[in-house]
């Protein structure tokens, strides 16, 4: 569950039944005095949804009981992690705009968007004609209308239903059909991928895609190559694991190495969600599955302490032109924020640099990056970190390249040779 989420605190079904009378009749107190409802009563997980977003969000809502009943929390991590990543990438962002592929009757990813940021828009796209019809309802009975559009996709075979009249999308969500079959999902029933406890009632639109959730997000990839920056983070959730490594060797294949794959846990459920962007501005405080990432950081351990190591680190990033700030001194942690303008570190680089004398002519690298450093104490006095984290830039082997000139310098400044029998 999501920290700030509001159902870290199991909902009091008392509490609510005394309150919703809709919900009042569905529950029940066992032997030992705790409410609870029977999950597998449709029209009972219905009550229990609509209350929730009424008591939590004052969000009001209806949808027909034979339509996907979506599980508020799960629902509001994916939303609340949206955030995050938002947050963390994108500093400056006030005007947020999301777009939500597959919206539902129920409408609930941009009603919970909005409700919990102020400064969310919404376009939702679907391509069940009902499911329009209901979704604008809901849009209306919240006031909306200014917030959220919803828009038919006619045709099925495209998945990005963008408007001209917004350049920039903030990102995309999608919570696609897991399976390619009534087999396949019958199959999923058996072996409890989804919720183990609760009806399902969605109908086949809902839960069954070609080529299964694999196939639909491979699709939005394709398509996100066609539109690239028209969408900052292009998101989806998943509901089975093992779509997670497809999905990762398709990004790497089609040359995109800003992604990041999570998972949102609740109970006894777990789902993933998975994130790529075409801009360089790559996230390093939300939570991340860290098997499944590109190499953003690298560390060294050096035999000298943070202070020795800091006055060796800065002559050589001078040397280099690379300028840096600290911004973090503190508990025997030094943090340096640093940008690179040009490669100064390679032998071209070096050689460019002795035949202009650093002249003012010198050209500045098509693909600067931004990356910050971190030395931090180890337990012996006598030793420490060298932490590099790679913030923005799009250029992987010049950033790289760079990490393993800096590493070998500093190591032969403590003292590390080849050959050296310091253990790293």
């Amino acid at each position: 569950m999501h920290p700030r989420s509001v159902f870290n605190k199991e909902p009091d079904f008392n509490r609510l039944a005394e309150k919703y009378e809709s919900f009042n009749k569905f529950v029940k107190v066992g032997n030992n005095k705790r409410a609870y409802i029977d999950f597998k009563d449709p029209e009972a997980v219905k009550q229990l949804t609509v209350c929730l977003l009424k008591d939590q969000f004052d969000i009001d809502i209806d949808f027909p009981l034979d339509s996907l009943c979506p599980a508020v929390p799960n629902r509001l991590n994916y939303i609340l992690w949206l955030q995050d990543l938002i947050d963390d990438t994108l500093t400056d962002a006030k005007d947020i705009i999301g777009i939500d592929i597959g919206v539902g009757a129920s409408c609930i990813y941009p009603l919970l968007g909005c409700a919990t940021d102020l400064n969310w828009r919404f376009l939702g796209t679907d391509i069940d004609l009902r499911s329009i019809d209901y979704a604008i309802e809901n849009v209306k009975r919240n006031h909306l209308e200014d917030r959220i559009t919803i828009k038919h996709t006619a045709d099925p075979s495209k998945i990005f239903l963008l408007e001209d009249t917004v350049p920039v999308y903030t990102f995309s969500m999608c919570n696609p059909p897991f399976y390619s079959s009534q087999e396949e999902l019958d199959e999923g029933l058996d072996n409890k991928e989804l919720e183990p406890s609760a009806v399902c009632n969605g109908s086949n639109g809902e839960m069954i895609t070609e080529g299964g959730e694999y196939g639909f997000i491979s699709r939005m990839i394709e398509e996100s190559l066609i539109l690239q920056k028209r969408v900052i983070w292009y998101t989806s959730m998943m509901g089975l694991k093992r779509t997670i490594r497809p999905l990762v060797r398709l990004l790497k294949e089609s040359g995109i190495s800003n992604y990041v794959v999570t998972n949102f846990t609740q109970g006894n459920t777990t789902r993933w969600a998975i994130a790529w962007s075409f801009y360089d501005n790559r996230p390093t405080h939300i939570k991340m599955l860290e098997s499944w990432l590109p190499k953003y950081s690298f560390e060294v351990e050096l035999p000298q302490n943070t202070d020795v190591v800091h006055s060796f680190l800065k002559p050589i990033l001078d040397d280099l032109d690379i300028g840096h700030v600290v911004s973090g001194d503190e508990d025997g942690e030094i943090i340096l924020d640093c940008t690179v303008d040009k490669n100064t570190w390679s032998r071209a680089a070096r050689r460019q640099r002795k035949r202009q004398k650093l002249e003012q002519e010198e050209e500045k690298s098509e693909n600067p990056f931004q990356f910050k450093l971190e030395l931090s104490s180890s337990q012996s006095p006598s030793l420490s970190y060298l932490q590099i984290i790679w913030l923005k830039g799009g250029d992987r082997p010049m950033f790289e390249g760079f990490w393993s000139h800096l590493k070998k310098r500093i190591e032969e400044n403590c003292g590390i040779y080849r050959g050296s029998t310091f253990s790293k």
